[in-house]
């Protein structure tokens, strides 16, 4: 009895930390990082850690002097890294590493400066894993959510800007693998919630676009303001062109003042043209705003001849002079 008493008492003290950080050298610090006991310590703990044995691990742990405990965490953490392999159990662990306190700093000297560091960087890699970890449970939970029907999009992204973010980039990441039941139910609510019109980006509905061919959500992404995932689906269109579908949205794009130059683009360099985007760009060769572009596109792309054919065969003015000017820019 008395024996495990002072088995218990010896494995609290030696487990307590110091009030105050205990200041060593840099030397002292690679020394003992690369100190034979250490290293075959190290060896050991990461199959426990593997095994997500952390009692194991704690116990085997407090057998070391609290500077090689923590020579032996920082390797163990980058194990952690270097394998990507989390549970609940290791997230727990490695929660727990990035909410210790550093228990021996370094001081660096520079030129007129002194700075005090921890000896052992282990705390931002622990908690960048948790927070993976706690990324990896959400994209289960959205993905089960979405499948049952019962993801609510306008609540799942609700929150500042950086849970915003963080959960649209889950929802792009998980879209690929979600069955087209689950999709068509996703674009239903952008017809019956009005709060999904406040997204601050166009990620979700381009990719959802994407994914289903939907004829609404193109037009309510084209609508919308420019962004990068507007224009990544529009460059993704102009490589899938002269397939049917993107030729449509292609031309779809142009009420889009922002997307309408390359939309234009990517129609008219076509070769040959599609019979549909041809009839297209001849109505609009007929009017004020977008008629100078197109017709001078299309003389750039060498149409000059189908140009002055239409010019000829037309009374209106619109479209003639746009003829006339696009002449005009050719060398």
């Amino acid at each position: 009895m008395r024996q495990g008493w002072c088995m218990l008492l010896i494995l609290l003290v030696s487990s307590l930390k110091p009030a105050m950080a205990v200041e060593v050298s840099d030397l002292e610090v690679k020394q003992i990082a690369a100190s034979t006991q250490v290293q075959n310590r190290v060896r050991a703990l990461t199959t426990l850690y593997d095994k997500s044995d952390f009692r194991a691990l704690e116990f085997n742990l407090s057998q070391l002097s609290l500077l090689q405990q923590e020579a032996v965490r920082l390797q163990l953490v980058q194990h952690a890294v270097d394998s990507g392999e989390l549970d609940q159990a290791k997230a727990d662990w490695l929660q727990a590493q990035a909410e210790r306190k550093p228990s021996f700093t370094v001081v660096e000297q520079g030129d007129g400066y002194q700075v005090t560091k921890a000896a052992f960087h282990y705390g931002a890699q622990a908690r960048g894993l948790v927070i993976e970890w706690q990324h990896i449970l959400l994209a289960q939970e959205m993905v089960a959510q979405a499948e049952s029907g019962s993801l609510v999009l306008s609540t799942w992204l609700t929150g500042d800007l950086r849970t915003q973010t963080t959960r649209r980039d889950i929802f792009l990441q998980q879209l690929p693998a979600l069955s087209d039941q689950a999709v068509e139910q996703l674009i239903t609510q952008f017809t019956s919630d009005s709060k999904l019109m406040w997204l601050p980006d166009n990620g979700i509905i381009a990719h959802l676009a994407a994914a289903s061919g939907d004829a609404q959500m193109y037009h309510l992404l084209w609508r919308r303001r420019t962004d990068q995932y507007s224009l990544a689906e529009l460059n993704r269109l102009a490589a899938q062109a002269p397939a049917p579908d993107a030729v449509e949205q292609l031309m779809a794009a142009t009420i889009n003042p922002s997307l309408k130059p390359q939309a234009y683009k990517a129609l008219i360099t076509l070769k040959p043209l599609p019979v549909n985007a041809r009839a297209f760009l001849a109505e609009k060769l007929d009017e004020v705003e977008d008629g100078q572009l197109v017709a001078s596109e299309l003389a750039q792309q060498g149409y000059i001849d189908w140009l002055e054919q239409l010019a000829s065969a037309s009374r209106s003015q619109v479209l003639q002079n746009n003829f006339k000017a696009a002449q005009a820019q050719l060398p």
